[in-house]
């Protein structure tokens, strides 16, 4: 019997912050190696800045946890996941393509956040 299985539901095998390769169970779930995830934590204290309200930076977390920040091909741009799934935005720490990023007018989104966190840890992708 063969087992076709989608291509979104096989994990990560490689981190998505440096693209090594993941070992660890743990870590292909996370989408993350140990020392990634750990700059990736300590990289979020200095990012709540008065740019982002402390729930946005709560929700970038949680999107760098749930491995929902994608490297592209291009410096800094990041496909991000939509909160319920089911839509993907381009972001960049500048600028973000989801309904907050386009509104403008000061409206930040936590896509951005979650994109100056990752640039913050030194591997931008």
């Amino acid at each position: 019997m063969v087992v076709v299985t989608k291509a979104a539901e096989v994990p990560a095998t490689r981190c998505l912050r440096c693209r090594r390769a993941l070992t660890a169970a743990a870590s292909i779930s996370a989408g993350y190696g140990p020392g990634c995830r750990a700059r990736i934590r300590a990289a979020a204290l200095p990012t709540s800045s008065a740019k982002f309200t402390a729930a946005q930076i709560t929700r970038a977390r949680e999107l760098l946890a749930d491995g929902g920040l994608i490297p592209t091909n291009h410096a800094g741009v990041y496909q991000s996941v939509s909160s319920d799934g089911g839509t993907t935005y381009l972001t960049h720490r500048a600028g973000c393509t989801c309904p907050a990023g386009i509104r403008g007018n000061g409206w930040t989104c936590y896509h951005r956040a979650a994109a100056g966190i990752l640039r913050a840890t030194g591997k931008a992708a």
